[in-house]
């Protein structure tokens, strides 16, 4: 079969025709821009907010707006919470490139939006304005399953892996959603599953990491080069050929293809 019949190159042709370099650098100016003009019009973010009843009466901007309220309204930390969802997309994006990302943060809205809409529309119960604090999260794990050892300073004194950052995040989001609406929990579980569709892979791969920690240093001790192919590898760099085995110390990620590199080769392979 050739490729131009390939039904599968021609989804990811059609992804990277609808790709938007830079989204969420524009989702940080505008949450900016929306900053600004609350606070020359307190209240301003009532007219962005996610409401499927005013949706359904005219008011379709809202589809879209609410993405732009930020994520907090506090002088002190807008500044650094802009700043790193700015550094979250701009690593995702180099990572998986600008069709990934931007299909994985399309769902991501959309899932937001139907549940919003089946609660208001059912009258289950109060519905979420936005859901930007899901959505941003959702980021956070994904930048976490391709860079899982990078490290942050957390209150900018304790250094902590981006990937435990994410965990007790998500951990805490959970938590804070106990005692709430319904409507708080089915959102964040929407967003969890679509982080979970889109970056399945990486996190498989990352805790199989975790649990071949003990038998990469036991193997590390008796490592025997010549018999590296007769073991049963989880990661191998696609142009080099090493494993996590032959080289406990080496770093591997997945591309958008779903091929599997190391550090040093994932770059000329993006």
């Amino acid at each position: 079969m050739s490729s131009s019949s390939d039904p599968f190159s021609a989804f990811r042709k059609t992804l990277e025709q609808c790709a938007i370099p830079g989204l969420i650098r524009f989702v940080v100016l505008c949450n900016a821009l929306v900053f600004v003009l609350h606070i020359l019009v307190p209240g301003f973010t009532t007219v962005l907010e996610l409401n499927p009843t005013l949706i359904l009466h005219g008011q379709i901007w809202r589809l879209i707006t609410w993405i732009f309220i930020p994520e907090t309204l506090s002088p002190i930390w807008i500044f650094f919470s802009l700043l790193f969802l700015f550094y979250i997309g701009e690593g995702l994006e180099t990572s998986i490139g600008a069709s990934k990302l931007t299909l994985f943060y399309l769902c991501g809205m959309a899932t937001c939006t139907i549940v919003s809409f089946l609660f208001a529309l059912t009258g289950v119960g109060p519905v979420i304005g936005r859901g930007n604090t899901f959505l941003n999260l959702s980021l956070l794990l994904a930048y976490a399953s391709v860079y899982p050892d990078f490290k942050v300073l957390v209150f900018f004194v304790i250094p902590m892996r981006i990937a435990w950052l994410a965990a007790i995040s998500a951990v805490l989001m959970i938590l804070s959603s106990l005692g709430q609406p319904p409507v708080v929990a089915a959102t964040l579980g929407a967003v969890f599953l679509n982080y979970f569709l889109f970056f399945h892979r990486e996190l498989r791969a990352y805790l199989g990491g975790l649990n071949l920690g003990g038998a990469r240093r036991l193997q590390t001790e008796r490592f025997n080069p010549s018999a590296v192919d007769s073991l049963e590898t989880l990661h191998r760099c696609e142009t080099c050929g090493r494993t996590e085995i032959s080289h406990p110390d080496l770093d591997f990620r997945v591309t958008a293809n779903g091929e599997e590199y190391c550090r040093e080769h994932l770059r000329s392979n993006l």
